[in-house]
């Protein structure tokens, strides 16, 4: 189903869009009890250094001396690398990592995000995409409960995607959401 020829990262982040929180697997074999999984929630994530690090490297962007028209078109590409960076340091830290596992290591953490087709698989097609990512790196026990984690929380995205799709669109096509969309307008000078 996921065949590649790279390595499962040690360290996996299991990511619901719509969710407050998320999932960690911690696969590592020289962990301190073995592999594990966490839950994080975001609260934890995005605090007040998270904000304070994204001003700095924004920051930075911005208020170059050399910055030409052109780097500024690239600016919301730059923001998203940003964000990402911040994000990803952040959850190191708050997992306890040591900084050089995610600098010298820059594969060893992974990200599956569940949207889109994987939200679409049924649970019998979940559960067989996590044999193949995970079941060799986690006893069976753990496994289980990745399993019955992930299960539950991909049903949680479904719903509030279900819940949000119809009004997150009512309030595009009213003007009500501060991102907008224009079907047709016509405007008299």
């Amino acid at each position: 189903m996921f065949e590649s020829d790279q390595p499962t990262a040690e360290i996996m982040l299991c990511i619901f869009p719509h969710l407050k929180e998320f999932v960690v697997v911690d696969a590592r074999p020289d962990r301190p009890g073995g592999p594990t999984i966490l839950n994080l929630s975001l609260s934890n994530v995005l605090g007040d250094k998270f904000f304070a690090d994204l001003e700095s490297d924004f920051s930075k962007i911005i208020r170059r001396h050399d910055i030409g028209f052109l780097e500024l078109m690239a600016i919301p590409q730059q923001v998203e690398a940003v964000i990402r960076s911040v994000s990803l340091r952040r959850i190191v830290e708050e997992l306890g990592l040591p900084e050089p596992v995610f600098g010298d290591q820059p594969g060893s953490i992974g990200v599956l995000f569940f949207a889109g087709s994987l939200l679409g698989f049924d649970s019998d097609q979940l559960r067989g995409a996590l044999r193949e990512m995970f079941s060799s790196k986690l006893g069976p026990i753990v496994f289980d409960e990745l399993c019955e984690q992930l299960l539950a929380m991909a049903d949680q995205e479904r719903k509030s995607v279900s819940d949000n799709t119809p009004k997150n669109l009512a309030r595009l096509i009213t003007g009500e959401s501060a991102q907008y969309v224009t079907l047709w307008e016509s405007r008299q000078n």
